[in-house]
């Protein structure tokens, strides 16, 4: 979601931003604080007991750590949530992610205290649980109706990754509400408020994130910013 904005030249990182990257990207691991937050970052203080830094089954307070913490501690902080051999994917923006570097650089402009605006992530619902150590299971063949072109086209990012091992796996989903300070994906949003749904499917090897699909509702984006109709739910009497 927060890709979206990527197209606005005043967010992309400068020169210096880009120093800073490379050398954090040689420096392992990050001290994140989370003193003097707002209330509304105070999820990340719950969560370190049994988040992506605890022990035992992930659960809420894991779903609530990620979210937070990419908003509270910035890329700095975030990169160190998914392995060294991931995949990031959002489907909406038909945006994939598998080199670290490209990953801290794409979070780079966004986080608390944003020039794109100011955000809230709620996480509503976390589903889950232990996985053994399973891969995905593919559907090679490709369908009658598809040319070779389309199904690559169609199929290729969502075989990425798919050797990744993983042992546990959640789904969460979380609603997304921010106040834009700059143009969303090309639609006038400035001043504006807007809010969504979105969805995120985690496999995890050893508490890292080493496959992740997010899917959000870009329709009711658009609707609340006066760029689409609402839906006409005509089964409804």
């Amino acid at each position: 979601m927060h890709l979206g904005y990527l197209d606005d030249e005043s967010l992309s990182p400068n020169s210096e931003n880009l120093s800073k990257r490379r050398s954090f990207l040689k420096t392992a691991g990050i001290a994140m604080s989370v003193a003097g937050l707002a209330p509304a970052a105070a999820f990340a203080a719950k969560a370190d007991a049994n988040g992506f830094k605890g022990e035992g089954r992930m659960g809420m307070s894991s779903g609530e750590d990620w979210i937070d913490t990419f908003y509270t501690g910035g890329a700095e902080a975030i990169v160190h949530y998914y392995a060294d051999d991931f995949v990031f994917e959002d489907i909406t923006l038909f945006q994939t992610i598998t080199d670290k570097d490209e990953l801290y650089r794409a979070f780079l402009p966004f986080g608390k205290g944003s020039p794109a605006g100011e955000h809230q992530f709620d996480v509503l619902r976390y589903d889950g649980g232990l996985a053994g150590d399973r891969t995905a299971q593919l559907r090679m063949e490709k369908p009658d109706g598809y040319s070779d072109a389309d199904w690559k086209l169609w199929s290729a990012d969502t075989f990425l990754g798919a050797d990744h091992s993983y042992d546990e796996w959640c789904v969460m989903q979380w609603i997304w509400r921010g106040k834009h300070n700059v143009d969303f994906l090309g639609l006038p949003a400035v001043g504006k408020t807007t809010t969504t749904r979105g969805i995120t499917f985690h496999c995890y090897k050893n508490r890292k994130v080493v496959r992740e699909f997010t899917y959000w509702n870009y329709r009711d984006v658009a609707i609340q910013l006066g760029a689409a109709a609402k839906p006409n739910k005509f089964w409804k009497k």
